[in-house]
């Protein structure tokens, strides 16, 4: 019988039992204690139709109904609540949107009210990232497990075209039980499908719902053969300690260095953080002279931490140290030459920077003898005025205080100088803009340096032979005038733009500089990014005196569908010969070398970018760097260029160094790319240097890669050869990587820190 008079008794008896239920408790979500009618969220229901059977007690809702409450929405085409039974059914296209972003689809659901309880046909849950879970019928047990019968999970897309096909991967089994208390997927009898054919059978196997960011426990393990461990394993076990800590342990197992142990550990403050990765071992050793010096303890640690002490202050430290000269290579962990060990104090206001420094260097390039420094403190200050307010131009102030020590050696030559320099400076820039175009810029600079330094060569003696103490104050002073007259045009779909550069450089002759100690300004690159530069050194230790003059031409073109070709060339001319700079530098004499680049992109078909340095008398390339690519995404090689003349500063010997980058891409299918690439040494010693290709597939749920390579390098503790790299990658399920094959076994990175970032990280 149906009545219209108790209409708000039927929503009543709707919201309480229907949404309280459905929506409070839904079906993937975990089983809340019960609350009062006062504490729940208000209750919208929405639907064609509203009926309450008073002798049945059942109230209907029938067309198009939706109930929501909170962040839960509960839609269908029917839904009753069978207020005897304590009984909700949801019939007809039912849908239940969770606050995770889960949306659960079912033809049908019959669900006790306070949700432990229930039934669904023809079930499936649409998780966030767009994997899906899908099963003949399921029952919810107990307010914590959906347990579905003969279902399938997978996290790729069906085909447009085709979505009857099966997808690129998904895992079948006789039953699928979701866990949303420790949020797991568990599968038994289970069969890993691979366009829709069978490859592989478990009878149990589980995983993380996507709801999972990290979980503690093993992860995937890799391991292999190659000729500097021998066979190797290698078990690394994550640790989830808190939501801001976490840490890794990697225990590697090899045929020759029997067990190495290594491991992460990352921390989160309020106001900070810390990272920290080490190693450690006991094994042979072959030192840089190919000395063998038996078993010995080696590893690693890396440490950088950061904190903010205020809102002008910050702290931190950087640590990077090891045993030996090759640990680094032989494990993979790192390729640099130099390790720098930093602590830092600085602070930010307004133009004003402060930074405090403490440096620590560890080389380990084989065969230097030379002595790293100990660097503390170095400290530096910088200011900045607000534009327009000093005669119409801003002023700036710089000062620094560094104070450098070596360990005394038996052989001076190998020490180096200890350096204690005070530096300080103060500059004025104004620019001016005339009525014609021309734009100009006045700036001038006055600083004075003072120098306290011990074993320090002499440049007029054979190279370590003779040392000075010195103590000497340097004063200096230079103006700089910049002007630019821009010359433009538009034509038909372009844009063109012609401009002569300028600078005039006036400031005396430094040649002094040569007797004082040079820590900061060793590598002297000239080419067109400081053709216009004030000073081209890279350091204080030595200053560009005497007056000169740099100038240049820039054209461009630019057309309005994104084309562009553009050169820039110059040239620096001095009054007198500059001896600071290194003879191979282009830029010691009255007229420097000629240096120049062109950049051009017509079309996304094709991408070329050149530098060049020539030399002033007999117009030689000096250096030259070449990188161009082109074609289209199905087949674009691409091509790198390398030459260059230097005189390195531990042998003093000019030598010329040229070799050549080769190799395409081919993205030859939707989701296929083949790569391969060349490096070829033409001098000093020509021959192959490196070979590698590469096949890989890609799409939104699964990754496949291999790759050969042939490293014919040699390198300390490190032995070359043919490597085969490998990638398999199932979406939330996990897969396996590894970084090299040898001979035909599999080799993986064995030591490289996890890409751990906090609370925020993912570990499967």
């Amino acid at each position: 019988m149906q009545s219209a008079s108790p209409f708000r008794a039927w929503r009543r008896q709707l919201s309480l039992g229907i949404s309280c239920a459905a929506l409070l408790c839904a079906l993937a979500a975990p089983v809340a204690a019960k609350d009062s009618d006062a504490d729940k969220p208000p209750t919208l229901v929405q639907a064609d139709r509203l009926s309450y059977n008073q002798d049945t007690k059942i109230v209907t809702a029938t067309g198009h109904v939706e109930v929501s409450q909170g962040d839960q929405v509960l839609r269908a085409d029917k839904i009753t609540y069978d207020q005897t039974r304590d009984v909700v059914h949801a019939q007809g296209h039912v849908a239940v949107m969770q606050p995770s972003g889960d949306v659960l689809f079912a033809d049908q659901a019959e669900l006790t009210s306070d949700m432990k309880q229930g039934f669904v046909d023809k079930v499936s849950i649409l998780f966030t990232d767009d994997s899906r879970l899908a099963a003949r019928d399921a029952r919810r047990y107990e307010g914590r497990y959906l347990i579905a019968d003969h279902g399938l999970y997978t996290a790729c897309s069906l085909c447009r075209e085709h979505p009857e096909r099966a997808p690129l991967w998904q895992i079948k089994a006789v039953r699928i039980t979701h866990d949303n208390v420790k949020k797991d997927v568990i599968y038994r009898d289970a069969i890993i499908e691979m366009g829709g054919v069978p490859v592989l059978y478990t009878p149990y196997f589980a995983h993380p719902d996507p709801t999972v960011t990290r979980r503690q426990g093993f992860m995937s393990p890799s391991g292999g053969y190659n000729e500097t461990l021998g066979l190797f394993a290698r078990v690394p076990y994550y640790f989830d300690i808190a939501p801001n800590s976490d840490a890794v342990f990697m225990p590697i197992f090899s045929d020759k260095d029997r067990l190495q142990l290594g491991g992460e550990f990352r921390h989160r403050f309020t106001q900070g953080s810390m990272r920290w990765s080490g190693s450690f071992t006991r094994a042979n050793l072959m030192d840089e002279f190919g000395v063998d010096q038996g078993q010995q303890w080696r590893g690693h640690l890396f440490g950088d931490t950061l904190f903010d002490l205020n809102n002008t202050w910050r702290a931190g430290t950087k640590v990077a140290f090891t045993s030996d000269k090759s640990y680094l290579l032989r494990y993979n962990i790192s390729n640099d030459d130099v390790l720098t060990n930093r602590a830092f104090v600085e602070g930010f206001q307004g133009r004003h920077y402060v930074v405090g420094n403490m440096y620590y260097f560890q080389d380990l390039r084989p065969g230097n003898q030379l002595t790293e420094p100990f660097v503390a403190p170095d400290v530096r200050f910088s200011a900045l005025g607000e534009p327009g307010k000093t005669w119409g131009g801003r002023w700036s102030m710089n000062a620094g205080l560094l104070m450098m020590s070596r360990d005394n050696t038996v052989y001076p030559a190998y020490q180096g100088p200890d350096t204690r320099r005070l530096a300080l400076d103060g500059g004025w820039e104004r620019q001016f803009v005339s009525s014609t175009g021309l734009l100009t810029s006045l700036s001038g600079i006055v600083r004075m340096d003072s120098y306290m330094a011990d074993n320090v060569p002499d440049p007029d003696a054979p190279a370590g032979t003779r040392f000075s103490k010195i103590t000497t104050l340097r004063p200096f002073a230079q103006t700089d005038m910049t002007a630019r007259y821009p010359l433009g045009r538009r034509g038909d779909g372009y844009q063109q733009i012609v401009e002569p550069i300028a600078v005039l450089s006036v400031a005396p002759q430094s040649n002094a500089g040569q007797r004082l100690p040079n820590e900061d300004s060793l590598d002297v690159e000239f080419d067109e990014t400081n053709l216009f530069a004030p000073n081209r050194f890279t350091g204080i230790d030595r200053l560009e005196g005497g007056t000169r003059v740099a100038y240049g031409l820039r054209h461009a073109l630019m057309g309005d569908n994104g084309a562009r070709i553009e050169a820039l060339g110059g040239q620096v001319f001095r009054l007198a010969q500059n001896h600071n700079f290194p003879g191979d530098s282009g830029l010691r004499n009255q007229f420097s070398d000629y240096v120049g680049r062109l950049d051009a992109k017509p079309g996304k078909w094709f991408d070329l970018s050149y530098g060049l340095r020539i030399d002033r008398d007999s117009l030689k390339f000096r250096h030259q760097e070449l990188q161009a690519s082109g074609g289209v995404d199905a087949f674009r090689p691409y091509i790198s260029y390398l030459s260059a003349n230097q005189t390195p500063v531990t042998t003093s010997i000019e030598e010329n160094i040229e070799e050549i980058w080769g190799g395409f891409s081919s993205k030859f299918a939707k989701y296929w790319t083949l790569r391969f690439t060349h490096n070829r040494a033409l001098a000093p010693d020509p021959g192959p240097r490196l070979t590698q290709v590469g096949i890989s597939y890609q799409d939104e749920c699964f990754e496949l890669g291999l790759t050969g390579q042939t490293d014919h390098t040699t390198r300390l503790d490190v032995k070359s050869g043919t490597t085969v790299m490998f990638h398999f990658y199932l979406k939330n399920i996990g897969g396996l990587h590894t970084d090299g094959v040898d001979s035909g076994s599999f080799t993986p990175n064995l030591y490289q820190a996890p890409a751990i970032s906090g609370s925020s990280s993912s570990r499967r």
